[in-house]
């Protein structure tokens, strides 16, 4: 007992021992979640952000995008849509109205239908420009309607706060009693690839298998406002507002409890989950908190980067996030839009600090670089995580040799051991201006003012072949000779037996060398003015392309494997095809190259002063570049090609003041005549890189390149139906695979319609006739005061030739008659007087005969016939040479003054006849044709048998004049002995009057002369 007195109990002993066993025990879960290390910011992509204050809503609660590309947004304040230039609030049809503005939930159905959950007002359906409202006359219980989900054979279903609804086709539908699911506090919806539904109801997660109608209970609480999300490995993902988030089910059904809670992420308390294709789990933190993104090795979690309002996120509180068709992550917070897009270019966080960074390319493909104090990084893949002790020491260890420099002296690396190598005399000292380190053991050296050195088996040797001049750049065509760029522009290649030189004659002409690169049948040239090309033993030709200044500065380039040109210059870093390039050179388009700026991670701008290229590419694809800000790499192993072809949506048509959107089918007023269009691309990646080519049909002869610009101008405009086409390429190049179009229709003014045409042809064509018929009148005056002025001096001449000749004759004839009758006159001289006096009174009569005809005209108005019978009885007397008359067709009106050309051109034929052909009988035919009018006259006479013979008077040569004037037709037959005809046809316009119109102008007068 006094033993037991003197020490205490065993168990009071062990008590401390027991109880910190008994805590450990408890703390075992807590200590069994993942707490992966935490850092700021997200380095891997770029962040844009659309803030309130410039355009962007706020309260955005839902995101999400149609089948072309446009992000719908539902805010607090309405419906938006974004095309990732301007946000443009969706009003509601014409006769409907949105049930409220308060929107939280947005879904794209299978038909392209949009639907709108509300905060208490309901569902809505907005598809083809028409609104369909639904509240609880159609089924939908009071609530909240915080998810949407639409399983394989299309239904859509709806989580409402009051119960779980399925839509079928008019109305939302609850549940029956059997599924065994509760009808209150509905949260979330899923179905998951498998076809297995998930529904988080009265804080609990039930699950129903595809083709089953009974849900089960997990038996899994979780808080109020949870959420779920699918992995790309077919995880389903549990967003817990109180526990944080952990894994639920895989492809073989719910996890273990021991699972879930090993992997839970308790410090990740997540209001929406969102994977990405690499893996990568973001969520938007709850209730605040920006974004973070989670990495995985395998199911464990290795990194969280939190991104929030210090680094520029539009506000801490942020509730949905997605992905788009482009890869893009898009995070609506209450106060703006953001978006994160991965980079393809990475800054080396823990290489070199100094200002000049170096990169140099071993013998084995591996990189390295390095500052001014010369100390390697070994830049390999596997490495990049590491810290830069860690770097350094693998590059300590690197199997091969490391050249560098340190602006006079060459070094060399082996073993970590760096041992510098002086230029030799007098080359000592002087700066080095270009560098090349074909393999282990030798480097090309271009120093000073005229130094090119080669060093090889650790001796100099000065390169006596050149010329006297110090190069810019070094670089190995395909066949080991060296390529040698200088500042003068100049080219040369050594090769083991000569040397070439090529310069302006060749057609290089990009000024001081800066970089050179031989690729198969490409020789490159880079300069301070751009880039020049040489395709097989053809001429250098100058690249140009779509962007300004892409070619200039240009100091490192590198092929890669998949045969892309890659070229670190003054603007970042360009990607050229190989393939792209050549066609381009052939037919002497411009190349259309993809540039990868500060948007893309590029953290500078090509190094512009080393003497070494400042891009390798190392044999595990990364590609390194040094830059005036750092080191950074790009992998080449994955694409950096956006694929995806974007639409273009057709926005509004402006004309006047007035603007509208342009629909197939517009018909725009009359009298436009200016237009400008809308157009966008629905391309969210790099929409200020998006590319575009229109064209109007009846207006553009083909495609109109528009670059970025996103509206057409056009003017002078005529009325009619024009179809408006535009395509567009992403930031890669990548065409629309079809053109968007609309079709609208201009509508005539009065004066455009064809209507007004023919009128103003009729009214030119009036104005014609009445010209003419105005002209014709003046004529027809004047011509009429012409022959009253012929017909008064001709009754002049006759009243002179009445008074003086004729009554001379007359006296003279009376006097010698008296002289004939005088005693004293002999018999003989009394004949030749008699002759004389018959001879006198013939051409008396005649003269009187031609007084008369001077006087008032032989024809004087009379028919025709008659008065070419009235010659014939004049001229032939009774009785003897009788005449035929014959007359064919109705004797229609003639023209005075043809007429009586016709008559004297007849009376000439009938006197020859009568007087010349000793005819026995004289035929006179008259033909009144439409066409034309015919005379013939025929005699049976002796003929004649000179066409210049009886040409009394007028004669033959007289007929034929008139003839002429007529525009007639005069013929003549005659033999002798047979008889004579004359034939004359006059066309029936030059005789005939016309016919009056049937209708006159008012001016007009009824009456012709």
């Amino acid at each position: 007992m006094r033993a037991m007195h003197g020490r205490p109990f065993p168990f009071l002993r062990r008590l401390p021992a027991l109880l910190t066993c008994l805590l450990l025990w408890t703390a075992l879960p807590a200590l069994a979640v993942q707490r992966p290390a935490v850092s700021s910011g997200l380095p891997g992509y770029e962040h844009t952000a659309w803030r309130v204050g410039q355009g962007a809503p706020g309260d955005i609660w839902d995101i999400t995008q149609d089948r072309d590309g446009l992000l719908w947004l539902a805010t607090g304040s309405g419906l938006y849509r974004f095309d990732g230039r301007r946000f443009e609030r969706q009003a509601a049809p014409v006769g409907s109205q949105f049930p409220s503005t308060n929107m939280v939930t947005l879904a794209h159905a299978a038909d392209g239908a949009l639907w709108i959950g509300y905060f208490q007002a309901g569902i809505s359906r907005f598809a083809r420009g028409q609104l369909h409202n639904y509240g609880r006359d159609q089924g939908v219980p009071v609530g909240v309607v915080p998810r949407f989900s639409q399983d394989r054979q299309g239904q859509l279903w709806a989580a409402i706060n009051g119960g779980l609804r399925r839509f079928d086709g008019q109305r939302w539908q609850p549940l029956p009693a059997a599924a065994g699911l509760p009808e209150r506090r509905v949260q979330w919806v899923l179905h998951d690839s498998r076809g297995r539904f998930w529904v988080l109801a009265d804080l609990k997660i039930w699950t129903r298998a595809a083709r089953q109608t009974t849900f089960e209970d997990t038996g899994i609480a979780v808080s109020q406002m949870a959420t779920l999300a699918e992995s790309p490995q077919g995880e389903v993902w549990l967003a817990d507002r109180v526990r944080g988030t952990s894994p639920l089910a895989n492809a073989q059904g719910l996890l273990p409890d021991s699972e879930r809670e090993a992997r839970r992420l308790p410090e990740l308390v997540a209001a929406r989950l969102q994977f990405t294709a690499d893996g990568a789990l973001w969520a938007t933190m709850s209730p605040h908190g920006g974004v973070a993104r989670i990495t995985f090795d395998g199911s464990r979690a290795v990194r969280m980067e939190r991104f929030d309002s210090p680094h520029g996120l539009t506000a801490t509180s942020a509730v949905p996030i997605i992905v788009d068709r482009e890869g893009n992550l898009w995070v609506g917070t209450n106060l703006g839009l953001n978006r994160f897009r991965a980079r393809s270019v990475h800054t080396l966080a823990v290489g070199p600090s100094d200002p000049y960074r170096s990169l140099v390319r071993a013998s084995d493909g591996h990189v390295y670089g390095y500052g001014e104090d010369l100390k390697p990084y070994d830049l390999r893949r596997t490495l990049l995580d590491g810290s830069a002790t860690q770097l350094q020491a693998a590059a300590r260890q690197a199997p091969t040799p490391i050249w560098q420099f340190d602006w006079v002296n060459l070094a060399r690396t082996v073993a970590g051991r760096t041992t510098r190598i002086p230029l030799p005399a007098p080359f000592t000292g002087q700066p080095l201006h270009a560098l090349l380190f074909p393999d282990d053991e030798q480097a090309w050296v271009c120093t000073g003012e005229r130094g090119v050195l080669h060093y090889q088996h650790d001796q100099w040797q000065h390169e006596r072949r050149l010329p006297e001049q110090a190069c810019s750049s070094l670089a190995l065509d395909a066949h080991g000779q060296l390529l040698l760029g200088y500042a003068d522009g100049r080219l040369r290649r050594m090769g083991a037996t000569r040397i070439e030189t090529f310069d302006a004659g060749h057609g290089l002409s990009v000024g001081p060398i800066t970089a050179l690169l031989d690729h198969q049948d490409l020789l490159l040239v880079a300069g301070e003015a751009g880039l020049a090309v040489r395709l097989g033993n053809g001429r250098f030709v100058q690249v140009n392309t779509d962007m300004a200044g892409v070619m200039e500065g240009i100091t490192g380039m590198v092929a890669d494997a998949k045969g892309y040109l890659w070229l670190n210059g003054s603007r970042g870093l360009v990607r050229l095809g190989s393939d792209q390039l050549r066609r381009a050179l052939r037919s002497g388009q411009p190349v259309t190259p993809r540039l990868f700026d500060a948007v893309d991670g590029m953290p500078g701008i090509a190094l512009q002063s080393g003497p070494i290229a400042t891009a390798a590419l190392a044999d595990d694809g990364l590609l390194w570049l040094a830059t005036n800000q750092g080191l950074a790499w790009l992998d080449t192993t994955r694409s950096h090609i956006n694929t995806m072809a974007p639409s273009v949506r057709i926005g509004e048509v402006l004309y006047g003041s007035a603007h509208e959107p342009l629909r197939d089918g517009l018909r725009l007023p009359a009298g436009t005549s200016q237009l400008q269009i809308d157009y966008v691309a629905l391309s969210l990646a790099r929409p200020e890189r998006n590319r575009y080519r229109y064209r109007l049909s009846g207006v553009d002869d083909g495609w109109q390149d528009a670059g970025s610009s996103t509206r057409a101008y056009y003017t002078n405009l005529a009325p009619g139906n024009y179809r408006f086409e535009v395509e567009a390429a992403n930031e890669d190049g990548i065409w629309s695979t079809a053109p968007a179009s609309r079709s609208f229709r201009i509508a005539p003014t009065f004066m455009q319609t064809v209507w007004f045409k023919l009128l103003c042809a009729a009214a030119i064509l009036a104005l014609l006739v009445m010209a003419v018929r105005i002209r014709s009148g003046q004529l027809a005056v004047l011509f009429r005061a012409r022959l009253q002025e012929r017909h008064g001096e001709r009754e002049r001449i006759a009243r002179d030739l009445h008074d003086t000749l004729l009554q001379g004759s007359q006296g003279l004839i009376l006097r010698l008659h008296a002289i004939s009758q005088s005693p004293q006159t002999p018999e003989p001289v009394r004949g030749q007087l008699e002759s004389a006096m018959q001879l006198a009174e013939r051409n008396l009569a005649e003269g009187r005969e031609r007084v008369n005809a001077l006087r008032e005209g032989p024809f004087a108005g009379r028919d025709l016939a008659s008065a070419l019978a009235d010659v014939h009885a004049e001229y032939a007397g009774h009785g003897t040479n009788p005449l035929r008359l014959t007359v064919e067709g109705a004797t229609p009106s003639l023209q005075a003054d043809a007429a009586e050309e016709v008559f004297l051109i007849g009376r000439e034929a009938i006197r020859n006849a009568l007087r010349h052909a000793n005819a026995s009988a004289i035929e006179v035919e008259l033909s009144y044709g439409t066409r034309c009018f015919l005379l013939h006259v025929r005699d049976d006479g002796v003929g004649i048998a000179d066409e210049n013979a009886g040409n009394g008077h007028w004669g033959l040569q007289g007929m034929r004049e008139r003839a002429q004037r007529l525009g007639a037709e005069l013929q003549l037959w005659t033999r002798a002995g047979l008889g004579t005809e004359v034939a004359l046809a006059v066309p029936a316009r030059r005789l005939y009057h016309r016919r009056p119109s049937r209708w006159r102008w008012p001016w007009s007068k009824a009456n012709h002369d």
